[in-house]
């Protein structure tokens, strides 16, 4: 495990938690109690949220491993864990969301580099360009 800092000021922040992901965070944290009363003292208390059954932090492979096979569960698109970084962002821009609001979350403190660099237009953001577009006169 590599613990490192943020490489900007900007990318240390503290985010409100979506009510979806609260909720998950608190029934996980309940698991893992259960788990840790049934491990007793082998259990590692790291800190971390993403642990194995006996506290230890997950490495990347395992992580990785692990959501695939959640991805799989769920029935969804298998995608790797890193382009939800870029997901979140799209979606929230996509959305309504302030591009200053998009650009904060995701830790950045260059508005211009958010938009060029993690926000993609959806498929229904290019229809209502299509749409505006034929508005135009004739």
């Amino acid at each position: 495990m590599v613990e490192k800092q943020p490489k900007t000021h900007s990318g240390k922040r503290v985010s409100p938690l979506p009510k979806p992901v609260h909720a998950a965070l608190q029934t996980f944290a309940t698991r893992q109690d259960q788990e840790k009363a049934r491990a007793g003292e082998t259990y590692e208390d790291s800190g971390y949220v993403v642990v194995d059954e006996l506290g230890r932090p997950f490495k990347t492979d395992k992580l990785r491993r692990e959501a695939q096979k959640l991805m799989g569960a769920a029935g969804v698109r298998r995608v790797r864990l890193y382009d939800a970084r870029h997901a979140c962002p799209s979606w929230m821009a996509n959305n309504g969301v302030p591009d200053t609001v998009v650009s904060a979350w995701a830790g950045h403190s260059d508005l211009s580099f958010t938009k060029r660099v993690y926000v993609h237009p959806d498929p229904q953001s290019l229809k209502a360009g299509s749409e505006k577009l034929s508005e135009l006169p004739g």
